[in-house]
């Protein structure tokens, strides 16, 4: 690592305070962190951080995490951990990262999470290790860097998991390494706690507005393990406003009240919940402690307003056809504008499907302003496999305009993927996926692939049901030259009748980094 990235580690704290799990919530893990380039010279304040922060990570999660380094000096670095004995498991590693990602043998455990933490000092050894630490995301693995200036280098988010938000983390958009630690840790959490989604909704079971005059105005009050209680405004944001909206029906937030804005607190409290506001469900965030009033220490409630109904029809205006144009949404009868700056393909993709016209193929800046009176969707986040815009999260931050007055634009192909078909395989139900689309057959990368697009195939094709490579061998780095193809992203939810009903995206000549998708499909449903 960079000798500026460690001096900043070492300089701003000694020790990570690591907090933010749900409260009352069993988590199951299997957890390795692997450092690139130290050079301690004997001098092991930064190993003393990390091991704080995994320390910390170890108390949260309640799982004992594996430190895997990679130094030259081994005997110094056993010799440190001897004479400084702690609760993390030290490995040595002999490996350079490159050699020790394509080594991995992970086999994933339903109903458990795996976590890959990197932390980082360059870029350039990655590019090597895509192809497997793709097979390590459609495996389940999720992936998590952390590093010095490395939002520059772009590539990184065809590594990390989706979406890079949450995933991907940059020392310098914090003020101190312990706070950008933390935010790390906590969306570890996030991501462990997802596979107990069903025993944190059957804690938090249902949420309300009281007070405001209707359903999607008032005090925020939510059933906590079968009692009724109400939410601090400690840390409340629009972000927990917005999911709390979602859940019941309602538009995008308009305003996250604090201070008892609707009647003090009523009952139990809990201390807060912690959303990105990408969650459909308050349950789906980090939750704080379920408490009896305490009079030695005040507390107020949350409040929230909403808008009165969600997402609606969506259009394309200014455009050439019914497939291209400025994308607007009707949100309380009203059309609305996406601002660009949160809107990517994915979004776009789903508006393509929504419209019912083919792929996507770009999105295009559109400047100017809005109409009289209309507010503008600022923050959108879709995970590609919705079948409509209102599936998606959006925010209404304000009715200010966009920066700089910058909409979102698409164009749509008007044809959908009409053929699909598997080759090199040893059966019509197995081998490399590809489509026809553009009058040609097109190859689909193995990046973005997963068991839900895998399932649609499957069925598509008459076979029976994906067959899952569940685990992770160890590969021989890529040689080869990585091929190009026009097809660069399908997103399906899984229960659609083919391929062509999924979202998806061209991009000519796009490189497959990751390789080429492969499907394994059983023949049992094949008509004979």
């Amino acid at each position: 690592m960079s000798v500026f990235f460690w001096i900043l580690l070492i300089v701003a704290c000694s020790a990570v305070h690591i907090e933010g799990c749900s409260h009352g919530v069993h988590r199951s893990a299997e957890i390795i962190v692997y450092a690139d380039r130290y050079r301690y010279h004997k001098n092991y304040h930064e190993l003393e951080l990390v091991r704080g922060f995994i320390e910390g990570l170890e108390n949260a999660t309640n799982h004992q995490v594996m430190l895997h380094l990679y130094d030259y000096n081994f005997k110094d670095l056993q010799e440190h951990f001897r004479s400084h004995p702690g609760r993390v498991s030290f490995i040595p590693q002999e490996k350079f990262i490159v050699e020790f990602i394509n080594s991995m043998t992970w086999r994933p455990q339903p109903g458990r999470s795996h976590i890959l933490i990197l932390i980082v000092g360059g870029l350039d050894p990655f590019l090597f290790t895509k192809p497997k630490i793709h097979k390590l995301q459609r495996a389940g693995v999720e992936i998590f860097v952390i590093g010095s200036k490395i939002f520059r280098d772009y590539k990184l988010y065809d590594i990390v998991s989706y979406p890079p938000k949450t995933h991907l983390y940059d020392l310098l958009d914090y003020p101190s390494p312990d706070r950008a630690l933390s935010a790390l840790a906590q969306s570890v959490c996030r991501s462990i706690e997802v596979k107990e989604r069903r025993a944190k909704k059957a804690l938090l079971s249902q949420v309300r507005l009281v007070d405001g005059g209707d359903r999607c105005r008032g005090r925020v009050e939510l059933l906590y393990n079968n009692t009724w209680g109400t939410l601090s405004d400690e840390d409340w944001d629009r972000q927990g406003a917005d999911v709390i909206c979602r859940q019941l029906g309602c538009g995008p937030s308009l305003e996250a009240m604090k201070g008892d804005a609707f009647g003090p607190v009523s009952g139990n409290i809990l201390e807060k919940v912690d959303c990105t506001g990408d969650e459909h469900d308050v349950s789906e965030c980090l939750l704080g402690a379920w408490t009896e009033p305490d009079s030695t220490r005040p507390q107020h409630s949350a409040g929230v307003s909403c808008l009165s109904s969600g997402a609606g029809n969506v259009r394309l205006v200014n455009g050439s056809g019914s497939c291209d144009g400025i994308v607007e949404v009707s949100l309380n009868n009203t059309w609305s504008r996406f601002c660009l700056w949160k809107f990517d393909i994915r979004e776009a993709s789903v508006v393509c499907r929504q419209m019912g016209c083919g792929p996507l193929v770009k999105i295009q800046e559109n400047f100017g302003e809005a109409g009289l009176g209309q507010k503008t969707v600022e923050k959108t986040y879709c995970s590609g496999a919705e079948s409509q815009i209102s599936e998606c999260s959006l925010s209404v931050w304000s009715s200010q305009p966009c920066l700089h007055n910058i909409h979102a634009g698409i164009v749509c192909s008007t044809a959908a993927i009409s053929k699909v078909t598997l080759t090199d395989g040893s059966s019509t139900c197995s081998g490399k996926v590809k489509v026809f689309q553009d009058n040609k057959w097109n190859l689909v990368p193995a990046f973005e692939w997963h068991v839900e697009e895998e399932a649609v195939l499957c069925k598509q094709l008459g076979c029976g049901l994906a067959i899952e490579r569940a685990r992770v061998k160890e590969m021989s780095i890529r040689k080869e030259k990585d091929p190009h193809t026009d097809v660069r992203s399908i997103y399906c939810s899984g229960h659609e009748a083919s391929l062509s009903a999924c979202s998806s995206v061209l991009s000519k000549g796009h490189k497959c980094e990751s390789g080429e998708a492969e499907v394994l499909c059983s023949q049992s449903g094949m008509k004979i």
